[in-house]
């Protein structure tokens, strides 16, 4: 006698199936960094001390706050290569408010903010109403941003930053003379990282970027309004460029239309890497940090052992390339390809 399955069975097949994906793609990149960690503490010695650990979580900050926007992205079905000059340009403008208008701290953050903003607000309504690639609209505004923040600097480097700035790059909280604290750069990673978490794992909006990511056309059917979910979800990349510009100009001490260079390459590889599908409807927030610390475990071993620029591109850009074949061919993936 043949054995029908029920829609509640097959709902609850295709949970468990999300389910274990959603895991091994975060255990994979987890596990990898334990073991690289533990091969690194044997075989460079400065590697486990506590300086360099908080060294890596410190320079990991700024591409997880990217990549933490990038993950929203790429989970809806589309992605995001002006993350990078976006936060190049909110850094700009951040540094001339400052000096031209004298703006308070907070208030030269919410300007970070805002810029940020409008560059993914652009990116967003573009992609989502004009039904253009994302590839493409995100390139473009790569360069619009990238120009923009050279006119508004008059192409030179912005500096004469509030001296109280610094403190998101360099300053810790609960720190004292006598004790370590958690650097400021690490809790503003954390902030946007249980956010963004939560936004996509607890709320409608989130779960319609899984939707629209996983089939687009079910999601519509659905009544999932696309253009306002694609619009808000660039938005909020946008957010967090601006948001990661603070930490990015507050340790650099200086504004520079070419400080977002790279970053866009790096937040993909973080969001991939953490277990984020390319492909769309799948992936996490969780994942996504352990690959921006994985990428700069890296760098910082390539460092440590004399490795060169050249080696590190080698390297990563070889995970990179791993995490993609285990999107596509690990545990519970669909291996089926297309012509």
């Amino acid at each position: 006698m043949s054995e029908v399955n029920s829609p509640d069975s097959s709902a609850s097949k295709s949970r468990k199936q999300l389910k274990t994906r959603h895991f091994s793609g975060t255990l994979a990149p987890l596990l990898f960094l334990i073991l690289l960690s533990i091969t690194l503490s044997f075989i460079a010695p400065n590697f486990a001390t506590p300086n360099n650990i908080k060294q890596i979580a410190v320079q990991a900050a700024v591409v997880a706050i990217l990549a933490c926007g990038q993950t929203a992205v790429i989970i809806s079905g589309n992605i995001d290569l002006s993350v990078g000059s976006v936060m190049a340009f909110a850094g700009i403008v951040t540094a001339q408010a400052f000096n031209i208008y004298h703006v308070s701290v907070p208030m030269g953050m919410v300007i970070a903010c805002m810029a940020g903003l409008s560059g993914g607000l652009v990116s967003g309504i573009i992609t989502a109403y004009g039904r253009i690639p994302s590839f493409i609209v995100t390139l473009g505004m790569m360069g619009v941003a990238q120009g923009v923040a050279g006119i508004v600097a008059h192409s030179q480097n912005i500096g004469n930053l509030p001296p109280d700035f610094s403190v998101f790059g360099f300053g810790e909280l609960f720190g004292t003379d006598t004790r370590d604290g958690i650097p400021y750069a690490v809790v503003m990673m954390l902030i946007a990282a249980i956010l963004v978490h939560i936004a996509l794992s607890r709320t409608a909006w989130g779960r319609s970027l899984y939707a629209i990511g996983g089939n687009r056309e079910a999601a519509r059917l659905s009544g999932v309004r696309l253009g306002w979910a694609v619009t808000s979800v660039f938005a909020l990349s946008g957010l967090l460029a601006g948001f990661a510009s603070i930490v990015n100009i507050s340790r650099s001490s200086v504004a520079s239309k070419d400080a977002g260079v790279g970053y866009e390459l790096d937040a993909v590889a973080a969001t991939v890497i953490g277990g984020t599908s390319l492909f769309g409807g799948q992936g996490g927030i969780p994942g996504t940090i352990i690959g921006a610390i994985l990428i700069y475990t890296l760098r910082n071993a390539c460092t440590l052992k004399d490795y060169g620029p050249e080696h590190q591109r080698v390297i990563i850009g070889v995970v990179v390339v791993l995490a993609v074949l285990f999107d596509r061919f690990g545990p519970g993936r669909n291996r089926k390809t297309t012509a």
